[in-house]
Formats: structure tokens, C-alpha cells, sequence
């Protein structure tokens, strides 16, 4: 039954992203010497702001693999420079715990929130535009399926605009996620990454 459900939002969210007209689009890639993580959104406008739909993948051989889908609304209307959103993320993969003796199904579907906020030019640094990106999914066990009993991710990062459609992002992202295998555990992680996305 649960993973009917799953199987049931991961297609609202792809039929979602296909019935879309895009009038921007974003391709990005980031890495670490562990990890590495792809991500692709369409961005359009809306009365309500922009509106996102997205997905991505972060792979870790050793700790998790880790699918999303995003839907969220943007806009920048409460102040010069700053960027809120607020949606759903869709999540589903498998992760270890730390000895890699267990390993648990994840499928939750999380509010998101995100922020973004470009440093105005008289306390940047550099002459190019720095923007500060905070962005959280927290799906509490109501709302997560399988062996998942409980899921949150929160993630910091700076991006720094070396070209009008490209920017390089260095983002630190931690992760909590508790499981009912057997027996009930949870899983902290954190990781550091950078990467580089293009934009349309």
C-alpha cells in the first residue's frame, strides 16, 4: 500500500514537470571526494511567483542514494535581493546506517522552505554578485512511508555568479533520517560539496 502511494506521488510530480512550460531552465552538478549529486529544474512564472519543478540525485557508494522531486513557488516581493520559496519535495532511496549493517528504504514526502539573499554591494567583497542560499525538508513520520519513520535535511550555501547564465555553489547540507528495519535507528549525515550550475 505504502509503496503504491510513493509510486502515486513520484508520478504527480514527473506528470507535474512535463505539463509545465519552462521559461528557465537549470542544470547542475556538485561533488565531493565521496559524493557527487545532479540536479535539473524548470522554472516559469505564475500569479503566485515562480513556480519550480525540479529533481535530482546524490549518490555516496559507501552511505546513500538519494532521488528527489521537487514542486515549489518563489518570489522576491518582501525585499531588494530577497528570495523565499515554499513547496513540496518528494524523497526516495535507500540509506546505511554507520556500520553499513542496516540499510533503510526511504519514501517521504516534505515540506520545503527556501531562502536566498544577494549580499548588496557594500558589504560584498567581490566584485561579483554573492548570493547566501538556506533551503530545509522536513517530513515528519505522518508523511513518510516504508521503513521510514522521520526525515529532515538542511543545507547552507554560497553561490557565486562568475557569469550572467553560471554560477559556482559551495553548500554544506545535513541530513537526519530515522528508520524502522527490525529494529529503529537513525542516520546523521553531513556533507560538504561543490558544484557548478547553468542556467537557461
Amino acid at each position: 500500500m505504502m509503496k503504491r502511494l510513493s509510486i502515486l506521488v513520484a508520478s504527480f510530480f514527473l506528470l507535474t514537470s512535463a505539463s509545465v512550460y519552462a521559461e528557465g531552465l537549470s542544470v547542475g552538478i556538485s561533488a565531493n571526494n565521496r559524493v557527487v549529486g545532479a540536479n535539473l529544474s524548470l522554472l516559469t512564472s505564475s500569479p503566485y511567483g515562480t513556480v519550480e519543478v525540479g529533481g535530482g540525485m546524490t549518490y555516496n557508494k559507501d552511505r546513500y542514494t538519494i532521488g528527489n522531486a521537487l514542486l515549489s513557488v518563489k518570489s522576491d516581493d518582501l525585499s531588494p535581493g530577497l528570495r523565499y520559496g515554499l513547496g513540496f519535495k518528494y524523497l526516495m532511496g535507500t540509506i546505511k546506517n554507520k556500520d553499513q549493517s542496516q540499510r533503510g528504504d526511504l519514501s517521504a514526502l516534505g515540506f520545503n522552505f527556501g531562502l536566498g539573499y544577494e549580499f548588496p554591494a557594500t558589504i560584498n567583497p567581490l566584485s561579483i554578485p554573492i548570493e547566501l542560499v538556506l533551503n530545509t525538508t522536513l517530513a515528519p513520520e505522518s508523511i513518510t512511508f516504508d521503513e521510514t519513520e522521520g526525515y529532515l535535511d538542511f543545507s547552507a550555501g554560497l553561490r557565486f555568479y562568475l557569469l550572467e547564465n553560471a554560477y559556482l555553489e559551495l553548500t554544506q547540507t545535513y541530513i537526519e533520517a530515522k528508520f524502522d528495519t527490525g529494529s529503529t535507528w537513525t542516520r546523521y549525515i553531513n556533507e560538504t560539496a561543490f558544484g557548478v550550475v547553468l542556467t537557461f
